[in-house]
C-alpha cells in the first residue's frame, strides 16, 4: 500500500530536483529490512525520528480525519472489501489545504517543543 503513495511522490519530489528526506521513529515497520531496502532502492535518505511525537508527523493527522470521515461517509465497515474501498475513498477525498495546514503548523510545534525543552505534552497546560 505505501509503494503506490510515496513512489509517483518522490518522481515528483527529483523532477523538481529536490531531494527527498524521510523522518521515521524506530517502529518495527520502518526498520524491517525490506523497508530499509524500499529506501534504499528509491535512494531516499531516513532519519530516525524520536517517537511519540505525532504532532511533527503530518500524516499521523490523516489517520483520525480519515476515521471520522469514514464513519460520517458510509456505514459499519462489514468486510475487507468495503473497508479498503472506505479508506482509499477517503484518503482520495483529503483536501489538500488540510493537509497544507498540518505541514504549516510544524514549525511552531517545534518552537514549543524547544520552549518546554523537549516535553511534547504542551497541549496539556
Amino acid at each position: 500500500m505505501l509503494k503506490p503513495i510515496i513512489k509517483p511522490w518522490i518522481k515528483e519530489l527529483k523532477k523538481l530536483g529536490k531531494k527527498p528526506i524521510l523522518l521515521e521513529d524506530g517502529a518495527p515497520a520502518h526498520s524491517s529490512k525490506i523497508a530499509t531496502e524500499f529506501l534504499e532502492v528509491l535512494k531516499i535518505e531516513k532519519i530516525l525520528w524520536v517517537s511519540n511525537l505525532l504532532d511533527l508527523n503530518a500524516a499521523e493527522h490523516a489517520w483520525p480525519w480519515i476515521r471520522r470521515h469514514i464513519t460520517k461517509d458510509f456505514g459499519l465497515l462489514t468486510c475487507e472489501k468495503s473497508c479498503r474501498f472506505q479508506w482509499e475513498y477517503e484518503w482520495e477525498e483529503l483536501p489538500i489545504d488540510v493537509i497544507n495546514d498540518w505541514i504549516d503548523a510544524i514549525p511552531d510545534v517545534v518552537r514549543k517543543i524547544i520552549k518546554y525543552k523537549g516535553n511534547n505534552d504542551f497541549h496539556e497546560g
